[in-house]
């Protein structure tokens, strides 16, 4: 920011000029670095005030701190877009450090109503991104309900453990898709009775190996980091479901 105060001396620890028309010199300072450039003011002439106005435009002030001003100049600054400050008082670095104290509440005040209205705006953002998810899921929910029933469930998951397991890590793999349907999906079994090791397969192998992506795996990593990859997954899911459902069992 750059602010021009009318001054009696080209010093900062010089006194504020009584008056902006007819000040000695306006100081020009950047607030960031407080170094400043000097406007000799005009010694004399009806113009004077006109003249120092007309120098701080150049000088592209954003706000001129003031003892006193006239009225028609104060409307000018304004009319430029530059902020007039009166009544400025002691010199012009207290001038300057009275002003920017009084500025933090109000820049406090703005920053944290941006950053609510941020928040707000990313927030409505991410709602609109899962909408199309959310609305996957309760057409997946129906679709299961409808199309496969307790009857078929217990053809293929006899409540053996070790062959439910496998089961569900065989499903898991064919089936994988987005993590969010794999848990209502693992949620409709368990409530028809297939068991935990069977559904903590499934939704192991849903999210790590996935079959279905193999082919685009292979062609841009590689057949054998994918093949590699893909069978560790298959086999680690047997161990880890049968260990998750080995610790629920013990806690609950």
């Amino acid at each position: 920011m750059r602010i021009g105060v009318p001054a009696v001396a080209p010093d900062l620890d010089a006194p504020v000029a009584g008056s902006l028309g007819t000040c000695p010199f306006l100081l020009v300072v950047d607030t960031e670095t407080m170094a400043f450039e000097t406007v000799p003011g005009p010694v004399s002439g009806r113009g004077r005030g006109a003249a120092i106005v007309v120098a701080a435009l150049q000088k592209e002030v954003d706000v001129i701190l003031a003892g006193r001003l006239s009225p028609r100049l104060a409307t000018t600054l304004r009319q430029n877009g530059v902020e007039v400050v009166a009544d400025a008082t002691g010199n012009v670095r207290e001038a300057i450090s009275s002003y920017l104290s009084a500025r933090q509440p109000e820049e406090k005040e703005v920053t944290e109503t941006s950053r609510f209205v941020s928040a707000v705006d990313r927030s409505l953002r991410q709602l609109v991104a899962i909408l199309p998810t959310l609305a996957g899921v309760v057409l997946l929910i129906g679709l299961f309900k409808i199309l496969v029933s307790k009857e078929l469930l217990a053809t293929l998951f006899s409540g053996n453990v070790l062959t439910d397991t496998l089961w569900g890590a065989c499903f898991g793999s064919v089936l994988a898709g987005n993590a969010v349907n794999s848990y209502v999906i693992g949620k409709e079994l368990l409530d028809a009775g297939v068991g935990l090791a069977g559904v903590t397969a499934l939704i192991f192998t849903w999210v790590s190996v996935g079959l279905i992506q193999l082919p685009m795996e292979v062609k841009t990593l590689g057949a054998r980091f994918a093949v590699v990859r893909t069978a560790s997954a298959f086999a680690l899911s047997i161990p880890v479901a049968l260990g998750a459902a080995y610790l629920v069992g013990l806690v609950t």
